[in-house]
């Protein structure tokens, strides 16, 4: 079974796609989706009902709307999530960074259409990866992240 819309593919018993809210076909050489007499078009599925994984950083505000708006013609819904900057101190302004969430099924897309990478110099300079999920290091060799239990390809 294929999703018609993101091209993905699923294991037998599985009807729609989770990510796009569509029901699965069983080819994607005929290039359209079936369309059942009085069947409702299937509406996007709002972000919030998708589990969300953070994909990068942004300082500027207007940085994270700009690749937020450049996954819209895409299909990809995302949001924009404000954050105090680890190790901000308490007495000072406060400094913030903008992330850009994606649904976890379009990571590997939104990567290849944005093209950022999701690396900390420091973690960088050792070789380690930082979890785009919760920010832990973890070794380039693991296959998910201890902190949170996010998966990595």
């Amino acid at each position: 079974m294929y999703c018609p819309s993101c091209k993905d593919e699923f294991r037998p018993g599985f009807t729609r796609c989770e990510g796009c809210g569509v029901d699965l076909v069983e080819d994607l050489t005929t290039g359209s989706v079936p369309e059942e007499p009085g069947a409702v078009p299937a509406t996007p599925v709002a972000p919030a009902a998708l589990p969300m994984l953070d994909y990068c950083g942004f300082l500027g505000l207007d940085d994270a709307r700009q690749a937020r708006d450049s996954l819209r013609p895409q299909g990809i819904a995302s949001e924009i999530t404000i954050r105090e900057v680890p190790g901000s101190p308490l007495d000072g302004p406060v400094r913030e960074e903008y992330w850009l969430r994606v649904p976890a099924k379009a990571f590997r897309q939104v990567s290849l259409l944005l093209g950022y990478d999701a690396v900390s110099s420091e973690s960088e300079a050792s070789g380690a990866l930082e979890c785009g999920q919760c920010g832990k290091v973890v070794a380039p060799e693991e296959s998910f992240c201890a902190g949170c239990g996010a998966r990595f390809e």
